[in-house]
């Protein structure tokens, strides 16, 4: 859920990293995950449909991520 509200609240087209997610995810509430904790969210995210990569034709392996319509619904039904 804190993955998802970051994303939720960065209301850019850019998205964020692995390092901001976890920087911000204080300020949801919830202690500051460590970034292999993050990265593993994130990814189980993606799987599922509610975040999505943010494609970089330069520096590809800055990998950025941002919240879905998907995700944006998921957190609308809980609150």
């Amino acid at each position: 859920m804190a993955c998802l509200r970051v994303m939720a609240a960065n209301d850019t087209r850019f998205g964020l990293g692995i390092e901001a997610v976890c920087h911000l995810a204080g300020r949801f509430g919830f202690p500051s995950p460590d970034a292999g904790e993050a990265e593993e969210a994130i990814y189980y995210l993606a799987r599922k449909g509610l975040l999505q990569e943010v494609p970089k034709p330069l520096s590809p392996e800055n990998r950025l991520w941002r919240i879905t319509g998907a995700g944006i619904a998921f957190l609308d039904e809980r609150g």
